[in-house]
């Protein structure tokens, strides 16, 4: 039976199927269920007029340009635009250099006006209710993160969502400026007056923010979940994150099996808290990618309860 098709696993198959048999199969079925999923529409419209034209179905990758930035208002990078070899088959239709300019205007003012956002969810039920702060990956936003971690186990939590300033494309936010991304994260736990009793959290690049502020000392939380976390300088910070055993902060980290990008950064990561007797687990999930894993919620009780237990 095949698993139910979320936003995060239709965008890493139609990759598969794209790298695997080509751009027309993976045009093919990412327009078969781009509407059957909930997530971001101006990535989901950008995957298929790509993958379009690059199969040279330049009169639909245009319509479907058209309805993306003319009739939704998307916009997308410029440089993406002008550079992504996909593309090349409409290079020379005015129509699609038009649409490009139209992007490149929005593109201006949406980064020139992008400020970092924190999103809270029940707030003020009650005065001993925890904070659980939880970063969204790249190309991501904190809507799609609140979907994610807004579950049974975590009712009991104030949950804060923090939005990256960096704006990659339409509702699509980034971490890539990573000392940037410390300090909006460090801002916004001040703005809680939470000191050390929270915990934070995140998926893929939100891991890796999270990571820094807490080895630099900005943040102090009482524990660590870490969904797919993408580490790309473990190697580099395994001297500051040992330090982490004078601190008591434990650690949950979950990743998939099939996670090319971030299985190695989560073993690494593991054995460094292990050989600093760092309280922590480390979940490899069979048959998992590089998204949340179907049963996340018991997923997040565990780690709850794992933190709770190595306060």
């Amino acid at each position: 039976m095949m698993k139910k098709l979320t936003y995060t696993r239709l965008l890493n198959e139609t990759i598969a199927i794209y790298e695997k048999n080509g751009s027309l199969e993976a045009y093919q079925f990412i327009k078969e269920h781009a509407e059957n999923v909930n997530g971001n529409k101006a990535q989901l419209y950008n995957f298929q007029y790509t993958l379009a034209a690059a199969s040279d179905l330049k009169e639909e990758a245009m319509d479907l340009m058209k309805e993306a930035i003319l009739v939704h208002g998307y916009w997308y990078e410029y440089e993406y635009l002008q550079q992504d070899e996909d593309l090349n088959s409409l290079r020379s239709i005015e129509a699609f250099q038009e649409l490009v300019e139209i992007c490149k205007t929005r593109e201006e003012t949406e980064k020139r006006e992008a400020e970092p956002k924190l999103t809270l969810l029940h707030k003020g039920v009650s005065e001993d209710k925890q904070v659980l702060m939880a970063l969204h990956g790249d190309q991501e936003n904190a809507e799609m993160t609140s979907s994610a971690w807004n579950r049974p186990a975590t009712q009991n939590y104030t949950l804060a969502f923090p939005q990256s300033s960096q704006i990659q494309f339409s509702d699509a936010y980034e971490w890539e400026d990573v000392e940037k991304g410390v300090q909006e994260i460090d801002n916004h736990v001040k703005s809680l007056s939470v000191s050390n009793s929270f915990l934070i959290g995140g998926f893929s690049a939100g891991c890796r923010v999270a990571l820094k502020a807490i080895i630099d000392g900005h943040i102090s939380p009482n524990g660590f979940i870490f969904v797919a976390p993408w580490l790309p300088e473990i190697d580099e910070w395994k001297e500051a994150i040992a330090s982490l055993k004078n601190r008591s902060i434990s650690g949950y980290i979950i990743c998939g099996e099939q996670d090319d990008d971030c299985l190695e950064g989560s073993k690494a990561l593991s054995d460094v808290l292990e050989e600093n007797d760092i309280a922590h687990e480390l979940k490899i999930i069979t048959g998992l990618d590089h998204e949340y894993p179907e049963a996340f919620n018991e997923s997040l009780q565990r780690a709850l309860q794992f933190i709770s237990k190595n306060k």
